[in-house]
């Protein structure tokens, strides 16, 4: 982008930059020669970027069969974060996503998946399934026993309610987890495709 256009948001740039290079550089640390208030302003613009993408409508066509298909909506979301965040797809009896939204944000090694508020939106939005997802900002996908015990535990909370966990996702750079299928998968790129150019 432009840094006339960057500028206007008082980011105060002499160069050209790549958007997403900016946003991804300024998560992780990388920018040197830039003030705290330049970073605090490219923290907000990263933050309204990350709303805009949550509440961008997904495709309440497509029944979600596997996690190739929920990662689909999820990975852009929480892709090259330096930190983890949680994600949940609200899903109908045909598993068509009815909402898309963020659940927590938490730090290097951990983030809040908080059972009562899941379970309290599933009910309000009529809701039969969920898909819970957060990131490994470590690139490894592998679940950690908080993971294993978190899981677990929303698994019988939804029971209880006759709500189905259909899956949680844990969300690397590269691959991701899915304790459904109980293996690390890489990303296919071939369903990522015929996605975006539906």
């Amino acid at each position: 982008m432009r840094c006339e256009q960057l500028n206007k948001l008082g980011l105060g740039l002499s160069e050209d930059w790549n958007v997403s290079d900016l946003i991804l550089a300024s998560r992780n640390g990388y920018l040197e020669g830039f003030s705290e208030e330049q970073l605090d302003k490219l923290g907000v613009l990263n933050e309204a970027i990350t709303e805009y993408l949550v509440s961008i409508p997904v495709s309440q066509n497509v029944a979600i069969t596997n996690a190739d298909l929920a990662t689909f909506y999820l990975y852009p979301l929480m892709k090259n974060l330096d930190h983890e965040e949680s994600y949940i797809l609200y899903l109908s009896r045909k598993n068509t996503i009815i909402k898309r939204m963020r659940l927590s944000v938490g730090g290097f090694t951990q983030t809040t998946i908080d059972n009562k508020q899941i379970l309290r939106n599933a009910i309000l939005l009529g809701a039969q399934g969920i898909i819970i997802a957060h990131n490994h900002p470590t690139d490894d996908p592998r679940p950690s026993k908080s993971d294993v015990l978190s899981t677990k535990s929303l698994e019988r909370s939804c029971a209880a309610l006759e709500l189905t966990l259909l899956d949680h996702i844990i969300i690397a750079n590269s691959s991701y987890y899915s304790f459904q299928e109980e293996k690390v998968s890489k990303y296919n790129k071939e369903v990522l495709n015929a996605l975006a150019a539906a």
